[in-house]
């Protein structure tokens, strides 16, 4: 696969994961089912989508995962709620930060297939891109922190369950 179109394919995984984490958050929330009905995304495909992303980042993802196993995990309305205002406060920075890196990438390929361009203005435009994934990492960090903070010792044993079930190592 071209790498503008696995650039295409993270930027839309991402989407995925904000809006699985939007319609898992809102179900919860005493909205329409019928509006917000959490199935309605093909979580297969995210979850493909995210190993991508994953890869590349080197973080998983977990919030697909645990939005979609949310009754085995024993995830509580008030969880849902402070997942849904975790979203809520860094979704729109989150996706500004993925669409620079998509932007900057296909720049990149652009100058580096250009004979006149210089190894160092390839290393300088890779060095911004390399800040952006750390703006990136710093928000699954801090999505991390807010699971972390909020899932208690059972709910971190259902996880874990569903981590190995599908395919994580663990420690």
């Amino acid at each position: 696969m071209p790498r503008h179109k696995r650039i295409r394919t993270w930027a839309a995984a991402l989407c995925l994961c904000l809006v699985g984490l939007q319609a898992g958050a809102e179900q919860g929330s005493g909205q329409s089912a019928k509006a917000n009905d959490f199935d309605v995304i093909d979580w297969k495909l995210a979850k493909e989508r995210m190993s991508m992303l994953s890869q590349m980042g080197f973080h998983p993802f977990l919030m697909p995962l645990i939005m979609e196993n949310r009754d085995a995990i024993g995830l509580t309305k008030a969880q849902i709620k402070v997942f849904r205002e975790w979203r809520n406060k860094n979704r729109v920075p989150l996706i500004h930060a993925m669409n620079k890196i998509i932007q900057e990438r296909a720049v990149f390929q652009r100058i580096a297939l250009n004979p006149k361009t210089r190894e160092e203005v390839l290393y300088a435009k890779q060095e911004e891109i390399f800040k952006l994934h750390r703006k990136v990492l710093k928000y699954q960090l801090s999505c991390r922190r807010n699971i972390l903070d909020t899932f208690d010792e059972e709910q971190w044993d259902n996880f874990r369950f569903v981590l190995s079930e599908t395919g994580y190592a663990l420690d």
